[in-house]
């Protein structure tokens, strides 16, 4: 039995088809809007409201002619319009136990959860410079609804999309190439690949800064404009205090930099040209540029194996969506099928998706946003816009896969680009693809006091964040550990903490990042997940074998009980969440589920406890465990015999 609530669920139609029968009217459409109960009433509530005005003695009904055949409900209390059923705990104990002992690690899937073909792609970070921690959220957010849809059965495809097209690449190409033997140096030593390169992205886009300001204020100058040049001279002196800032950290490798790019006069249409020589494919700066993005990729990979994430395709912008003609696809397709749509603004190529959402009237249907901004696909140089390239490669998508559904974790400040998406997709033609595209939102992680920017070097990477909570966790297990397992238990509580707190805040919220929440052991933390999961290991392990068949007693007590429904509940909670892909469900069942647990385990005994009761009780925590752990790998929580 693969649903233990589902079972109570069938009792609950049962009751309502006789109830129906009884009193001369349909009320089984109600099985949908079952509630929990207030604890004193009895597990659920069924809202009738409407019938009760109609029949004041339901409740009587129920106890006297239909519960006698029914299997799990056994009492019935009429309360301000609510019918408040209560279960025969002991039955319902001998389902829930039995079912989680026999399905062990399968305990959760249903014929509730959803299955198909997925594919999801996430994070995406450019390859620039190391990840952040909004990166962070996107990767745990993006694995775990992997995790979560392959536990139900589902076939999953996760992918990484390599931006290395557009103007970001060029300063870590030309930077990387300037001061390419002291980069492999400093690597060789045995600093992170992502790291080093973030110095040369951050230093070149600088230096090209204070170029091009300086260009436009020696303009501004000659022109007797001298409030406007003053204005970009503080904020060309911010750039400068970046180089500065670089100084500190590696004076060395920057000033390679600076001797190395002060040759090149004017770097910014050094950037242009090396932009769209790449994407023609252009022999020497395709080497150079994909030579420092597979270093930077090194350093992600070595970060998302701490986080225990990982790709079944790393998908290069330029391959997928430019070299195979994808770019070219998409304006001919759209110039061809809707050209009452495409129109040129000084020189560039626009589509009016904005026109063509509201004359297709295709909010409802795609999703959309009730605001749709203009679609600039080409500019009028001829170079592609990162949304060309992104529908080229959503096609690239429908042509070698087969999938349902598509969903791609993209934070919110994209909802008008992934809404053009769609609308361009639709334009040209391809409907089922553009309704089965999910833009996945998530809103930014925010620090309190820090405002970051990737391109001036000041921001906290994901590194960064992981080392900091192993830290933390070192300075309290250091001393109950050898050296050794203390660093990799210190290691395992920081994946924990972090991935939990990424996924405890609905996406579309945004989420502060707190360390006395996320290090918190006693409730909705990761270590607390992780603290409760030990706790019942270490109770088995003192019990030696567990009885797998037990007699339920007649006096189960009330934490007892509860630990029961919500051990039966788990595979509602699972399949919810994947059809609603809301993660945080499943947060907010393990921490209700450890509170729950803790506060039981406090009180009563469990290896102490009288014959009849000690394996009753055993099981018990047998079954806890299991789900805990089921759960703990759908999170990527990392499972810890001891801690």
């Amino acid at each position: 039995m693969s649903n233990p609530y589902g079972e109570v669920i069938k009792d609950v139609q049962r009751l309502l088809e006789l109830l129906s029968t009884e009193i001369s009217t349909d009320v089984t459409k109600y099985v949908n809007e079952v509630i929990r109960a207030p604890p004193q009433y009895g597990y659920l509530a069924i809202p009738m409201h409407s019938v009760v005005r109609e029949h004041k003695n339901i409740d009587e009904i129920v106890n006297s002619k239909i519960i006698p055949q029914l299997r799990l409900i056994n009492k019935a209390i009429l309360v301000n319009g609510y019918l408040n059923i209560d279960i025969n705990i002991k039955n319902y104990a001998n389902i829930v136990l039995s079912s989680i002992n026999s399905l062990g690690d399968k305990y959760g899937i249903s014929d509730k959860c959803p299955t198909g073909n997925y594919i999801i792609e996430h994070t995406s970070a450019n390859p620039a410079k190391p990840m952040h921690i909004g990166h962070g959220r996107n990767a745990v957010l993006g694995d775990s609804l992997a995790r979560l849809l392959r536990f139900c059965g589902a076939s999953v495809r996760v992918h990484f999309y390599v931006n290395d097209c557009g103007d970001q690449m060029p300063y870590v190409g030309i930077g990387y190439y300037v001061a390419k033997d002291l980069v492999l140096n400093r690597i060789n030593g045995g600093w992170k690949p992502d790291d080093v390169m973030g110095i040369i992205y951050s230093v070149t886009y600088a230096v090209s800064e204070v170029k091009r300001l300086s260009r436009q204020i020696e303009q501004l100058s000659s022109e007797g404009k001298y409030e406007d040049a003053n204005k970009l001279i503080s904020e060309r002196d911010e750039w400068v205090s970046v180089i500065n800032n670089f100084m500190e950290r590696d004076r060395e490798l920057t000033e390679a930099l600076l001797k190395g790019l002060s040759k090149y006069e004017d770097l910014p249409l050094m950037v242009k040209q090396w932009s769209r020589a790449y994407e023609e494919g252009d022999e020497f700066v395709r080497k150079v540029i994909r030579e420092a993005v597979d270093i930077v990729l090194k350093g992600f990979r070595i970060t998302l194996d701490r986080l225990g994430i990982s790709f079944d395709s790393w998908d290069f912008e330029s391959e997928v969506a430019v070299d195979n003609g994808g770019v070219s696809r998409v304006v001919n397709e759209l110039l061809r099928r809707v050209p009452q749509y495409m129109e040129r603004d000084n020189g560039a190529l626009v589509f009016r998706a904005d026109k063509y959402a509201q004359d297709l009237g295709l909010w409802d249907e795609l999703k959309l946003p009730r605001y749709i901004p203009k679609a600039t696909l080409l500019r009028s140089d001829g170079t592609s816009l990162y949304l060309t390239r992104d529908i080229a490669y959503a096609l690239w998508f429908w042509d070698n896969f087969k999938f349902d559904k598509l969903i791609r974790v993209i934070g919110s400040e994209q909802a008008h680009p992934q809404a053009q998406l769609r609308l361009a997709l639709h334009a040209m033609g391809y409907y089922d693809l553009a309704k089965k595209l999910i833009h996945y939102s998530y809103e930014m992680v925010n620090l309190a006091g820090m405002k970051m920017s990737g391109r001036k070097g000041v921001y906290v990477s994901l590194d960064e964040l992981l080392n900091e909570a192993k830290d933390r966790v070192m300075e309290i297990v250091r001393s109950r550990f050898p050296p050794g397992e203390a660093d990799k238990v210190a290691e395992a509580v920081a994946v924990g903490a972090i991935r939990y707190s990424f996924l405890s805040v609905s996406p579309n919220k945004p989420l502060t990042f707190s360390w006395d929440k996320v290090l918190n052991l006693r409730q909705n933390s990761g270590p607390f997940v992780q603290y409760t999961y030990v706790r019942t290991n270490g109770i088995l392990e003192k019990a030696g074998e567990i009885p797998r068949t037990t007699q339920i007693p007649d006096n189960i007590v009330n934490e007892e009980r509860e630990l029961i429904l919500l051990l039966g509940e788990y595979p509602e909670v699972i399949a919810r969440a994947a059809q609603e892909l809301r993660l945080e469900n499943i947060i907010e069942y393990v921490n209700r589920l450890s509170l729950v647990f803790n506060s039981y385990y406090e009180k009563y005994p469990v290896l102490n406890a009288e014959p009849g009761i000690r394996e009753f009780r055993i099981n018990l925590v047998s079954a806890v465990r299991t789900v805990l752990g089921n759960a703990m790998d759908i999170l990527g929580i990392p499972r810890l015999r001891r801690m």
